[in-house]
């Protein structure tokens, strides 16, 4: 399929009308391997950018325990991460962007900081279109029980509320072995020796005289609208979508209680049944709540108010979207307390055996934690912890996302201490307290929850509408969140050929750029901003082309500064407002005087003439939505070589034309075809430029046609858009027809 042929350099000049003049004395004879790019034929449609514009569609459950949170997206090669974007999300606000997927890449990371830890999504591109950022499923702890699992109740494995049709069962008299039903007042009281199931409807009330259950034989279910009444001890089992009232209650091994409405208890309750949930409304305890040690109580959706001290020796779990309210000292004497959700306790807590404060929890405490246990309290997974003061013989512990732990006088026994991801905010902390990533700065954010204020998340330094903790620069406005199109500190690379409109010898290194980009992005998705760093490491020309970056400007207010000198000087550069089109254009001149003063010299492409390229760093402010580049011959105004059409910019028309400054003379003259939107392509629809190349490309040699450095080029422009042609790897390159 390949012809060659070698040409002198004279015979060269002669052959190629619109080439200039090249040094009369060149340092070495350069060989021109010309291939057959003069007959390759683009396909419409084909840009020849081996990337993807990837839709992207990213956003926060509405079940996430956190209402914001902060997310970063990168793209993965040889296990390596390379950041592509920074910024957050919420329930209203999702990341729509498209993004620059280059061929190679395979594999895309999305990492979130959610209320409980960092969690990461690893996805193909086109698995972006929809993600869905949700909390992880709870670890399971040493005894094989995950703090989100729900025990087995006595109703069913489901927390849904139970319903009935009163209809179908006879009214009470006092019978057992049946199913009844009650719609108006009773004080029947009942024997029970044989399965029985009695259902207080709407507008009915039982407070029966007495109830006899030794063999829990008795289920009772309290429509919304109905009440039951109970004193004293009870054997049986209570579904409560209504109201049940309890007088100083005692709930034996055998008894359950499953809650949905409103249970209310003049005086203590005191439990031994290993069945009490809580899965929505109120649970009231005017008196104490005692749980015994075959104890197990959940509150798995409701709110329980205990008036006056709550002691456990079983196990007590105030669980996701619960609250729990403790208006005495709360004291953990075995068994275990857990909580993942909202605690106050007015009193002090006291632990002797087992406390974990976890998922995001928040848990205040009026007086001190005092943990005379041994074994290690956790608050972990983004909790908030306030109490007045801390006495410890065990290690407190944190994981996963930084907690807080706000408190005053702090006193450890022994050689405990704090432990890992806290962040203690105290006055009495000191350096010997703490170990394993203790930090002692109060700075930690905890975004708001449904269980928790959050912390630190009030503060919006630039008044942009969002907060500290979240924003990717809280002393910009301008700036919500980053794009790093190339990927941070990355470098594409864009291969100009300067003779147009006439074809030249398509070795695409007249001039080499390699870019990168760090793009701010507005509240309005839009960017604002730009910082860049460049190198041009090749400069294959006679011309003393300029490189020109062109933003969309609105205003006429965009300003470019350098953040150093040393390489090129700011005062090369020109600013041109184009007003027909509202783009500002930044003109990069003699950029030779990188490396010499001879703007007629030949950069590193007939051999390594400099082998430091050195870094051109700057930042463009007051953009409006887009920017792209291109060149200008020899530095003429008006002589413009642009890249093909390009679709990412297809809400910003002007960058898919040349300035008003252009000289339209050029299209239709020589090798230049061009029509429509089709612009600076030849008859062949081959552009003047290759850009969006997705790494720092080897350049070829002076000369030596991209055919033939690069052998699959030919294969991606004809039939497969989706090669990595550009990779070193599967023969892509022909390394003694390259440069770097």
């Amino acid at each position: 399929m390949k012809t060659k042929f070698i040409l002198s350099l004279i015979l060269l000049a002669l052959l190629q009308s619109c080439t200039p003049d090249f040094p009369n004395n060149p340092e070495e004879t350069v060989e021109y391997i010309q291939d057959d790019i003069t007959t390759l034929v683009v396909p419409d449609g084909h840009d020849l950018r081996p990337l993807a514009l990837q839709n992207t569609s990213i956003n926060l459950s509405e079940n996430s325990r956190a209402e914001m949170v902060n997310v970063k997206m990168f793209k993965v090669e040889n296990d390596t991460h390379t950041l592509l974007y920074e910024g957050f999300i919420n329930k209203e606000k999702s990341i729509s962007n498209i993004f620059k997927i280059p061929n190679h890449v395979e594999l895309i990371s999305v990492q979130a900081d959610l209320a409980t830890g960092t969690r990461e999504w690893l996805v193909t591109p086109t698995e972006l279109q929809n993600i869905s950022i949700e909390d992880e499923e709870r670890a399971t702890t040493e005894e094989g029980k995950t703090s989100t699992d729900s025990k087995i109740s006595a109703k069913s494995n489901s927390d849904n509320p139970p319903s009935w049709d009163c209809d179908d069962y006879d009214e009470f008299t006092g019978n057992d072995d049946g199913d009844y039903k009650i719609t108006s007042t009773s004080t029947q009281g009942i024997n029970i020796n044989k399965k029985t199931t009695i259902y207080i409807c709407d507008g009915g009330s039982w407070s029966p005289s007495y109830v006899n259950d030794n063999n829990k034989q008795l289920t009772i279910y309290i429509a919304e609208g109905g009440t039951l009444k109970l004193s004293g001890n009870f054997n049986s089992t209570v579904y409560n979508v209504g109201t049940f009232n309890g007088v100083n209650l005692g709930m034996s091994k055998d008894s359950a209680l499953d809650n949905w409405g409103t249970t209310n208890i003049t005086g203590s309750l005191n439990i031994d049944s290993n069945d009490v949930n809580v899965y929505a409304g109120v649970f009231n305890i005017s008196g104490s709540l005692n749980l015994n040690s075959n104890a197990h109580f959940d509150n798995d959706g409701g709110v329980v108010n205990v008036g006056g001290h709550l002691t456990t020796a079983g196990k007590l779990h105030n669980k996701e979207n619960s609250e729990m309210n403790v208006a005495g000292n709360f004291t953990v004497n075995g068994g275990e307390f857990e909580n993942e959700c909202k605690t106050i306790i007015s009193g002090n807590f006291i632990n002797n055996k087992q406390a974990e404060f976890s998922n995001a929890s928040y848990t205040v405490i009026t007086g001190g934690l005092i943990n005379n246990s041994n074994i290690d309290i956790k608050i972990q997974e983004g909790s908030i912890l306030k109490c007045a003061s801390i006495m410890s013989n065990g290690k407190i512990k944190g994981d996963k996302a930084y907690s807080v732990i706000e408190t005053g006088n702090i006193t450890f026994n022994g050689n405990s201490a704090f432990q890992g991801s806290l962040d203690i905010c105290s006055d009495y902390y000191t350096e010997n307290m703490g170990k394993n990533d203790v930090i002692n700065t109060c700075n930690t954010f905890i975004s708001v929850g449904a269980c928790s204020p959050g912390f630190n998340n009030a503060t919006d330094n630039d008044n942009d509408g969002i907060i500290e903790g979240v924003d990717v620069d809280d002393a910009n406005p301008n700036v919500s969140s980053y794009n790093y199109p190339q990927g941070q500190d990355t470098y594409f690379t864009s291969l100009y050929e300067d003779l147009y409109p006439c074809m030249g010898d398509y070795d695409l290194n007249d001039l080499v750029h390699n870019y990168t980009y760090k793009e701010g992005i507005n509240q309005n998705a839009k960017i604002s901003e730009i910082a860049f760093d460049y190198k041009f490491p090749a400069m294959g020309a006679n011309f003393n082309n300029s490189f020109v970056l062109r933003v969309v400007d609105e205003d006429d207010n965009a300003a470019l500064t350098l953040d150093n000198t040393d390489a090129y000087a700011s005062s090369e550069i020109t600013r041109l407002h184009d007003d027909q089109n509202n783009t500002t254009l930044f003109i990069f001149n003699n950029l030779k005087t990188i490396y010499t003063d001879n703007t007629g010299a030949i950069i590193n492409t007939v051999k390594q003439d400099y082998a430091n390229i050195p870094v051109i760093s700057g930042k463009v402010t007051n953009i409006d939505g887009a920017y792209d580049e291109f060149i200008l011959k020899d530095g003429e105004l008006g002589q413009e070589i642009h890249p093909v059409y390009n679709a990412f910019h297809s809400n910003y028309p002007a960058l898919n034309q040349p300035s008003m400054y252009n000289d339209s003379s050029n299209f239709l003259n020589c090798s230049d075809n061009s029509s429509g939107n089709n612009l600076f392509v030849n008859s062949n629809n081959f552009p003047w430029v290759l850009n969006d190349l997705p790494v720092d490309l080897p350049w070829a040699k002076e000369g030596v046609s991209i055919l033939e450095a690069y052998p699959n080029f030919d294969d991606f422009v004809i039939s497969n858009p989706r090669l990595d042609w550009y990779s070193d790897k599967n023969g892509n390159r022909k390394k003694e027809n390259l440069n770097n």
